[in-house]
């Protein structure tokens, strides 16, 4: 029998596949008592996507429901998935997401213009606060104004804390049932007419949607949709965090982007900031019978997890993958399959994140935002912690600006 290596995942993060891996499209293991495959690299990620797997049963449930929440669209499988997917995708419309980078937009505005009233900030701070700002209104979530930080805490606690035993996991399952009771009270009330969201917005989908056989969605199940926009939204805020980390140690794109090459110059940035800074570190997936999965054996519930740092690192993709270099988004197509921070696969028919426009937007906007901002950093910690699931710099990138008072 094969050493289980969850342990050693849980300890070293998100350089454990790539290591335990090294090369190979595929390398057999044991994770969480049952026998696993690692796959990685675009055959790794197009079999990971392979319908004889399933999603169904593999996460653990201490992280599937402190994360995602019950009944999440996440833990679906066949046409179940397909029909709870397709509100998200309706949703998420091209308008509506610039809809949602326009809000974001005026909230960037509105905070920077306050900023010059003090001597620094921490941008993943407020990036935080942006964030909640612009997608709360834009997702029909009434929230009041002095509501609005506690719960963008929340959310941040949930995101900081699901894959850290200690403190930080207590921290994020108090601020999850906080969470929980707060969208069930949303939901119900807009279906008892007390409160009012736009039709097409996610409050209003979520609160009127049906499962795959008509009825309306438990209350709870519902809960979890909502949650399930603005969470992801807020996470962005890792991702600007970093991406104000790297326009300090590449100023040539910051001078770039700011002098307006607000085209591709400005979209490769935001790709390259997902494809090298680390956000998730592998996927799950079970396998429905046995099988033979990149020339490992796999018996029925067998577990394939995917290499998604280590695929974002891979050098037979990336020339040079642990160099920060925007302009390998400048020349020709991306290949999905080696490009997946949110999954891959099909958006429509699989499992890869429909919210991915919505994060390169709002990475978008904030690096605008900042290319144009005269500020400095000064000295401070702006390393991560690759062991630890979700890492940031350890400062949260703390930002002077120039005009401000010594």
């Amino acid at each position: 029998m094969r050493i289980d290596r969850t342990l050693e995942l849980v300890r070293q993060g998100y350089p454990w596949a790539r290591r335990f891996r090294g090369t190979a499209d595929a390398a057999p293991t044991r994770l969480l008592g049952r026998e696993a495959v690692v796959v990685g690299g675009p055959a790794g990620v197009r079999r990971f996507y392979d319908p004889r797997l399933r999603r169904q049963g593999s996460l653990p449930a201490p992280i599937k429901l402190l994360l995602f929440g019950p009944g999440t669209v996440h833990g679906l499988d066949d046409a179940e998935h397909h029909h709870r997917k397709a509100m998200y995708l309706d949703l998420l419309t091209e308008d509506a997401v610039a809809a949602l980078g326009e809000r974001a937009e005026r909230e960037w505005e509105r905070v920077v213009r306050h900023w010059a009233e003090r001597d620094h900030v921490v941008l993943f701070d407020e990036a935080v606060r942006v964030l909640a700002a612009s997608v709360f209104p834009w997702a029909g979530v009434p929230v009041a104004p002095e509501d609005l930080p506690r719960r963008a805490r929340q959310l941040t606690a949930v995101l900081d804390g699901f894959a850290v035993p200690g403190p930080a996991y207590a921290r994020a399952v108090l601020a999850r049932l906080r969470l929980g009771r707060w969208a069930r009270r949303l939901v119900r009330g807009t279906r008892a007419g007390r409160i009012r969201p736009e039709p097409g917005t996610a409050l209003h989908a979520a609160a009127t949607a049906r499962d795959h056989d008509g009825r309306l969605l438990p209350e709870r199940v519902a809960a979890t949709a909502v949650l399930n926009v603005v969470r992801p939204t807020v996470a962005v805020a890792w991702f600007v965090a970093f991406a104000g980390r790297a326009l300090h140690e590449h100023p040539e794109w910051r001078h770039r982007i700011a002098e307006g090459d607000e085209g591709p110059a400005l979209a490769a940035f935001a790709q390259e900031v997902r494809r090298f800074y680390p956000f998730v570190p592998v996927l799950p997936a079970r396998a429905r019978e046995r099988q033979d999965v990149l020339g490992v054996p796999v018996p029925r519930g067998g577990l394939v997890v995917l290499d998604v740092y280590g695929t974002l690192h891979d050098a037979t993709r990336w020339p040079s993958p642990d160099r920060f270099d925007p302009s390998r988004f400048l020349t020709g197509d991306v290949d999905p399959d080696a490009l997946v921070p949110q999954g891959g696969g099909e958006v429509r028919t699989g499992h890869r994140c429909p919210g991915e426009s919505v994060t390169l937007t709002m990475i978008t906007v904030a690096v605008r935002a900042l290319a144009r901002l005269p500020f400095t950093v000064p000295p401070q910690d702006l390393g991560f912690d690759l062991s630890r699931v979700l890492t940031r710099p350890r400062s949260g990138v703390v930002l002077r600006l120039r005009h401000a008072r010594s």
